[in-house]
Protein backbone atom coordinates (compact mmCIF):
# COMPACT_ATOMS: atom_id res chain seq x y z
CA UNK A 1 0.00 0.00 0.00
CA UNK A 2 1.66 2.92 -1.18
CA UNK A 3 1.89 5.89 1.72
CA UNK A 4 0.42 9.23 1.07
CA UNK A 5 2.75 12.02 1.32
CA UNK A 6 1.88 15.48 2.39
CA UNK A 7 2.11 18.14 -0.09
CA UNK A 8 2.45 21.58 -0.13
CA UNK A 9 -1.19 21.94 -0.92
CA UNK A 10 -2.19 20.51 1.96
CA UNK A 11 -0.11 22.46 3.81
CA UNK A 12 -2.02 25.50 2.85
CA UNK A 13 -5.51 23.93 3.25
CA UNK A 14 -4.83 22.85 6.83
CA UNK A 15 -3.55 26.20 7.38
CA UNK A 16 -6.32 27.94 6.59
CA UNK A 17 -8.82 25.70 7.93
CA UNK A 18 -7.60 26.91 10.99
CA UNK A 19 -9.39 29.84 11.35
CA UNK A 20 -12.72 28.13 10.09
CA UNK A 21 -13.60 28.60 13.93
CA UNK A 22 -13.06 32.33 14.39
CA UNK A 23 -16.31 33.82 15.24
CA UNK A 24 -14.97 37.69 13.79
CA UNK A 25 -15.78 37.47 10.06
CA UNK A 26 -13.30 39.80 8.88
CA UNK A 27 -10.17 38.63 10.99
CA UNK A 28 -11.17 35.42 9.64
CA UNK A 29 -10.91 36.41 5.99
CA UNK A 30 -8.01 38.34 6.63
CA UNK A 31 -6.13 35.56 7.89
CA UNK A 32 -6.98 33.19 5.76
CA UNK A 33 -6.48 35.28 2.46
CA UNK A 34 -2.99 36.64 3.85
CA UNK A 35 -2.50 32.30 4.71
CA UNK A 36 -3.52 32.04 1.35
CA UNK A 37 -1.51 33.93 -1.06
CA UNK A 38 1.93 33.86 1.31
CA UNK A 39 1.72 30.16 0.60
CA UNK A 40 0.92 30.71 -2.97
CA UNK A 41 4.24 33.51 -3.29
CA UNK A 42 6.40 30.90 -1.72
CA UNK A 43 5.45 28.07 -3.64
CA UNK A 44 5.23 30.45 -6.98
CA UNK A 45 9.00 31.59 -6.28
CA UNK A 46 10.38 28.34 -5.00
CA UNK A 47 11.22 30.05 -1.42
CA UNK A 48 14.22 28.04 -0.26
CA UNK A 49 14.85 27.57 3.48
CA UNK A 50 17.77 29.87 3.50
CA UNK A 51 15.76 32.72 1.59
CA UNK A 52 13.14 32.37 4.36
CA UNK A 53 15.49 32.18 7.16
CA UNK A 54 16.97 35.16 5.62
CA UNK A 55 13.42 37.13 5.53
CA UNK A 56 13.00 36.26 9.48
CA UNK A 57 16.29 38.08 10.30
CA UNK A 58 15.28 40.84 7.78
CA UNK A 59 11.91 41.13 9.73
CA UNK A 60 13.79 40.50 13.35
CA UNK A 61 16.22 43.62 12.67
CA UNK A 62 13.31 45.82 11.62
CA UNK A 63 12.04 45.60 14.91
CA UNK A 64 15.07 45.95 16.63
CA UNK A 65 15.77 49.24 14.74
CA UNK A 66 12.48 50.63 15.13
CA UNK A 67 11.89 53.17 18.09
CA UNK A 68 10.34 56.29 19.11
CA UNK A 69 12.08 58.50 16.54
CA UNK A 70 12.08 56.11 13.50
CA UNK A 71 9.57 53.33 12.26
CA UNK A 72 11.14 50.86 9.98
CA UNK A 73 7.64 48.69 9.32
CA UNK A 74 6.12 52.29 7.48
CA UNK A 75 9.38 52.40 5.54
CA UNK A 76 8.67 48.98 4.54
CA UNK A 77 5.29 49.47 3.72
CA UNK A 78 5.38 52.77 1.93
CA UNK A 79 8.89 51.38 0.00
CA UNK A 80 7.06 48.35 -1.44
CA UNK A 81 3.91 50.54 -2.36
CA UNK A 82 1.58 49.33 0.25
CA UNK A 83 0.86 52.54 1.98
CA UNK A 84 -0.41 53.91 -1.02
CA UNK A 85 -2.29 51.19 -2.13
CA UNK A 86 -4.20 50.83 1.11
CA UNK A 87 -4.82 54.37 1.27
CA UNK A 88 -6.02 54.54 -2.41
CA UNK A 89 -8.42 51.68 -1.54
CA UNK A 90 -9.56 53.67 1.31
CA UNK A 91 -9.80 56.91 -0.35
CA UNK A 92 -12.27 56.76 -3.23
CA UNK A 93 -12.75 60.92 -3.87
CA UNK A 94 -15.64 62.52 -5.18
CA UNK A 95 -14.27 64.81 -8.43
CA UNK A 96 -12.70 67.85 -7.32
CA UNK A 97 -11.59 66.51 -3.55
CA UNK A 98 -7.70 66.93 -2.71
CA UNK A 99 -6.37 63.73 -2.98
CA UNK A 100 -4.61 62.06 -0.49
CA UNK A 101 -1.35 60.34 0.42
CA UNK A 102 1.35 58.80 2.44
CA UNK A 103 1.90 60.17 6.20
CA UNK A 104 5.21 58.90 6.37
CA UNK A 105 7.42 57.77 9.09
CA UNK A 106 8.33 61.28 10.92
CA UNK A 107 4.54 62.50 11.66
CA UNK A 108 4.93 63.35 15.43
CA UNK A 109 1.72 64.22 17.10
CA UNK A 110 1.13 67.46 19.36
CA UNK A 111 2.61 70.31 17.34
CA UNK A 112 2.72 73.54 18.55
CA UNK A 113 -0.46 75.54 17.34
CA UNK A 114 0.36 78.91 15.69
CA UNK A 115 -0.74 82.34 14.63
CA UNK A 116 -2.52 82.59 11.10
CA UNK A 117 1.31 83.10 8.69
CA UNK A 118 3.21 82.48 11.50
CA UNK A 119 6.80 80.86 11.38
CA UNK A 120 7.15 77.16 11.72
CA UNK A 121 11.13 77.60 11.21
CA UNK A 122 12.48 77.58 14.75
CA UNK A 123 15.97 78.18 12.91
CA UNK A 124 17.38 78.95 9.69
CA UNK A 125 16.47 76.28 7.52
CA UNK A 126 16.57 77.10 3.74
CA UNK A 127 14.67 79.61 1.48
CA UNK A 128 11.66 81.24 3.03
CA UNK A 129 8.18 79.81 1.48
CA UNK A 130 4.91 81.48 1.97
CA UNK A 131 2.12 78.77 1.89
CA UNK A 132 -1.19 79.96 1.78
CA UNK A 133 -4.34 78.95 0.36
CA UNK A 134 -7.98 78.27 1.36
CA UNK A 135 -9.56 74.87 2.71
CA UNK A 136 -13.15 74.16 0.74
CA UNK A 137 -16.24 71.56 1.09
CA UNK A 138 -16.41 70.29 -2.63
CA UNK A 139 -19.37 72.60 -3.52
CA UNK A 140 -16.72 75.30 -2.97
CA UNK A 141 -17.45 77.05 0.38
CA UNK A 142 -15.20 77.81 3.11
CA UNK A 143 -14.77 75.64 5.97
CA UNK A 144 -14.04 77.20 8.66
CA UNK A 145 -11.75 76.74 12.08
CA UNK A 146 -10.36 73.21 9.84
CA UNK A 147 -6.84 72.60 11.74
CA UNK A 148 -3.89 71.91 9.28
CA UNK A 149 -1.18 70.24 11.07
CA UNK A 150 2.21 70.77 9.04
CA UNK A 151 5.78 69.24 8.95
CA UNK A 152 8.41 69.21 6.70
CA UNK A 153 12.46 69.00 6.34
CA UNK A 154 14.82 71.85 5.88
CA UNK A 155 17.90 72.67 4.21
CA UNK A 156 20.22 69.97 6.11
CA UNK A 157 17.49 67.28 4.56
CA UNK A 158 16.20 66.69 7.67
CA UNK A 159 13.00 66.78 9.96
CA UNK A 160 12.82 67.52 13.12
CA UNK A 161 12.08 64.30 14.62
CA UNK A 162 15.77 63.06 13.05
CA UNK A 163 18.38 65.60 14.01
CA UNK A 164 19.10 66.06 18.03
CA UNK A 165 20.39 69.73 17.15
CA UNK A 166 16.76 70.68 16.16
CA UNK A 167 14.19 72.54 18.32
CA UNK A 168 11.88 70.04 19.27
CA UNK A 169 9.14 72.07 17.30
CA UNK A 170 11.56 73.14 14.60
CA UNK A 171 9.27 73.02 10.93
CA UNK A 172 6.18 72.01 12.44
CA UNK A 173 3.09 73.40 13.53
CA UNK A 174 -1.16 73.98 13.72
CA UNK A 175 -2.49 76.08 11.85
CA UNK A 176 -6.75 77.13 11.12
CA UNK A 177 -8.59 78.07 8.77
CA UNK A 178 -10.12 81.63 9.03
CA UNK A 179 -13.49 82.52 7.95
CA UNK A 180 -13.23 82.82 4.20
CA UNK A 181 -11.70 79.72 4.65
CA UNK A 182 -8.17 80.92 4.62
CA UNK A 183 -4.93 79.84 5.92
CA UNK A 184 -0.95 80.64 5.73
CA UNK A 185 1.76 80.00 7.46
CA UNK A 186 5.92 80.74 6.86
CA UNK A 187 7.89 77.76 5.99
CA UNK A 188 10.91 76.90 4.18
CA UNK A 189 11.03 75.37 0.34
CA UNK A 190 11.26 72.06 0.91
CA UNK A 191 14.42 70.25 -0.71
CA UNK A 192 14.35 66.08 -2.01
CA UNK A 193 15.57 63.87 1.38
CA UNK A 194 16.71 60.33 1.08
CA UNK A 195 14.51 58.31 3.25
CA UNK A 196 16.55 56.36 5.99
CA UNK A 197 18.59 53.90 3.51
CA UNK A 198 21.19 52.53 6.86
CA UNK A 199 18.80 49.75 7.69
CA UNK A 200 16.70 46.47 5.89
CA UNK A 201 15.21 48.68 3.66
CA UNK A 202 17.95 50.60 2.61
CA UNK A 203 19.73 46.72 1.78
CA UNK A 204 16.55 46.07 -0.10
CA UNK A 205 16.74 49.29 -2.07
CA UNK A 206 20.50 48.68 -2.89
CA UNK A 207 19.96 44.92 -3.45
CA UNK A 208 17.16 46.06 -6.27
CA UNK A 209 18.86 48.59 -7.81
CA UNK A 210 16.01 51.22 -6.08
CA UNK A 211 17.03 54.53 -4.82
CA UNK A 212 16.06 55.93 -1.56
CA UNK A 213 15.10 59.66 -2.76
CA UNK A 214 11.86 61.51 -2.25
CA UNK A 215 11.10 64.48 -3.76
CA UNK A 216 11.01 68.40 -2.20
CA UNK A 217 7.04 68.09 -0.56
CA UNK A 218 5.37 69.72 2.48
CA UNK A 219 3.18 67.12 4.65
CA UNK A 220 0.04 68.46 5.90
CA UNK A 221 -3.27 66.40 7.74
CA UNK A 222 -6.13 68.73 7.51
CA UNK A 223 -8.77 68.01 10.24
CA UNK A 224 -12.48 68.98 10.29
CA UNK A 225 -15.54 68.64 12.08
CA UNK A 226 -17.80 66.78 9.31
CA UNK A 227 -15.40 66.14 7.04
CA UNK A 228 -13.01 63.19 6.27
CA UNK A 229 -9.14 63.66 7.54
CA UNK A 230 -7.16 64.47 4.64
CA UNK A 231 -3.34 63.18 4.99
CA UNK A 232 -1.46 65.37 1.77
CA UNK A 233 1.76 66.50 0.48
CA UNK A 234 2.84 69.81 -1.23
CA UNK A 235 4.84 68.77 -4.43
CA UNK A 236 7.65 71.26 -5.32
CA UNK A 237 7.27 71.22 -9.39
CA UNK A 238 11.08 72.02 -9.92
CA UNK A 239 11.93 68.78 -7.88
CA UNK A 240 14.46 66.04 -8.74
CA UNK A 241 12.23 62.38 -8.17
CA UNK A 242 9.19 63.49 -9.27
CA UNK A 243 8.72 60.65 -11.64
CA UNK A 244 11.07 58.03 -9.24
CA UNK A 245 9.62 58.77 -5.57
CA UNK A 246 10.91 55.93 -3.36
CA UNK A 247 7.69 55.61 -1.62
CA UNK A 248 4.82 56.20 -4.23
CA UNK A 249 3.54 59.18 -2.88
CA UNK A 250 3.57 61.87 -6.11
CA UNK A 251 -0.21 62.27 -7.69
CA UNK A 252 0.20 64.95 -10.26
CA UNK A 253 -2.94 66.66 -8.56
CA UNK A 254 -0.88 67.48 -5.90
CA UNK A 255 2.45 69.15 -7.67
CA UNK A 256 2.06 72.98 -7.02
CA UNK A 257 4.80 76.04 -8.67
CA UNK A 258 6.47 77.77 -5.78
CA UNK A 259 6.62 81.05 -7.29
CA UNK A 260 10.46 83.01 -6.85
CA UNK A 261 9.83 86.46 -5.41
CA UNK A 262 11.86 89.17 -4.76
CA UNK A 263 13.31 91.00 -1.58
CA UNK A 264 11.72 93.98 -2.41
CA UNK A 265 7.98 92.72 -3.27
CA UNK A 266 5.93 94.87 -1.37
CA UNK A 267 3.83 91.19 -0.22
CA UNK A 268 6.77 90.01 1.69
CA UNK A 269 5.97 88.53 4.52
CA UNK A 270 7.07 90.04 7.85
CA UNK A 271 10.71 88.67 8.90
CA UNK A 272 11.61 87.64 5.89
CA UNK A 273 14.77 89.38 4.03
CA UNK A 274 16.09 88.75 0.76
CA UNK A 275 14.48 86.18 -1.83
CA UNK A 276 11.52 84.13 -0.79
CA UNK A 277 8.78 82.02 -2.59
CA UNK A 278 5.14 81.79 -2.42
CA UNK A 279 2.92 78.63 -3.10
CA UNK A 280 -0.60 78.48 -3.36
CA UNK A 281 -2.68 75.33 -2.62
CA UNK A 282 -6.25 75.00 -1.80
CA UNK A 283 -7.65 71.85 0.33
CA UNK A 284 -10.89 70.33 -1.09
CA UNK A 285 -12.29 68.27 2.05
CA UNK A 286 -14.98 65.65 1.34
CA UNK A 287 -17.95 65.13 4.17
CA UNK A 288 -17.91 62.34 6.17
CA UNK A 289 -21.14 61.09 4.84
CA UNK A 290 -19.91 61.08 1.16
CA UNK A 291 -19.44 57.58 -0.48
Amino acid sequence: MTERRTTPADITAAVVASFEGCTDGRVRELMQALVSHLHAFATEVGLSQDEWEAAIRILTTTGHITDDRRQEFILWSDALGMSMLVDALAHALPAGATESTVLGPFYVPGAPIRDYGANIAEEAAGVPAWVHGRVLDIAGAPVVGAELDVWQNGDNRLYAVQDPEAPEDHLRGRFFSRQDGGYAFLAVRPVPYTIPHDGPVGSMLAATGRHPWRPAHIHLIVRASGYKTLTTHIFDEESQFLDSDAVFAVKPSLVRRFLPRSADDPERPDGVSGEWVSVENDIVLVPEIAD
